[in-house]
């Protein structure tokens, strides 16, 4: 799947960039060695921001190779059982 559009490119990026922002946070606690309820509240919130960032993603994967018009529908079902495979992995 290619990213179509820019906006998706960069609302995607900017996901990416604030989880690597809050991933610096985090480390600087641990070597701050802050209390661990301080470092797992924010590695929960981390964990949240990239659980979200993977929903998002996946559903724009979805619009964009499972809907979309013109796809055959044993390139769809392919498409549909790849996916189904990296989810259930996680």
């Amino acid at each position: 799947m290619n990213i179509r559009t820019e906006e998706q490119k960069r609302q995607l990026q900017n996901r990416i960039n604030r989880l690597e922002g809050q991933l610096r946070g985090i480390s600087r606690m641990i070597a701050e060695e802050r209390e661990c309820g301080e470092v797992l509240q924010q590695l929960t919130a981390a964990r949240s921001a990239l659980q979200v960032t993977i929903e998002v993603f996946l559903e724009e994967m979805v619009r964009d190779c499972l809907i979309e018009d013109g796809i055959d529908p044993d390139t769809r079902r392919k498409l549909a059982g790849e996916m189904l495979a990296i989810v259930r992995k996680v």
